[in-house]
């Protein structure tokens, strides 16, 4: 039985914020601060969001290898997504589905307004989870979303929007998902 654990490193993360702006915004100076300059705000994100990476592997090996293991191992880069579900109608989750369009009123003061999609389907993404007082965070300068997305409305859930973000490779060659925390689990302590 182990006697290293410590629950206080243990996270649920129970809350948490998403913010969308054009392509190359840069990272604010405080990730976690309460308001972002220039980031829109999805008002309500369903069970928060997940990040999954995905990359292709080979096995290569050589034929006098008797071992029963790859001899080598080729990896194609990781290809991250990010999926979360909007159920909102803010201004974020607006120019996220119209790729950067309009919504314009068919007549005026007719109440009736027509989604036009755009043509900059580019972002940039922030996301953010809490804990208590700990905090974790995810900067996409670039992404674009990898799907059309699926609107939900069926009268037993939320209406919502099923968005999966690729990151894209950022003109200045940052990373493309960058992650920030407000703590440092490699931190020496005596």
């Amino acid at each position: 039985m182990s006697n290293k654990i410590d629950s206080s490193k243990a996270r649920l993360w129970l809350d948490g914020d998403a913010f969308r702006a054009p392509k190359e915004t840069p990272l604010p100076e405080d990730i976690f601060a309460d308001e972002l300059t220039g980031w829109d705000a999805f008002g309500g994100i369903k069970a928060g969001f997940q990040i999954e990476t995905e990359r292709e592997v080979e096995d290569l090996d050589v034929w006098n290898n008797t071992t029963g293991a790859a001899y080598r191992k080729r990896k194609n880069p990781a290809q991250p997504s990010i999926a979360l579900r909007p159920v909102d109608n803010s201004k974020a989750t607006a120019l996220t589905l119209l790729s950067g369009g309009t919504i314009t009123e068919t007549a005026e003061d007719s109440g009736i307004f027509e989604w036009i999609e755009g043509d900059e389907p580019e972002f940039g993404l922030i996301l953010r989870v809490y804990d208590g007082d700990e905090r974790k965070g995810y900067f996409i300068k670039r992404g674009e979303l990898n799907n059309i997305p699926t609107e939900a409305m069926n009268g037993e859930d939320l209406e919502g929007w099923d968005l999966e973000v690729g990151p894209l490779a950022p003109a200045d060659g940052s990373k493309a998902i960058r992650k920030f925390t407000t703590y440092n689990p490699l931190a020496v302590t005596l």
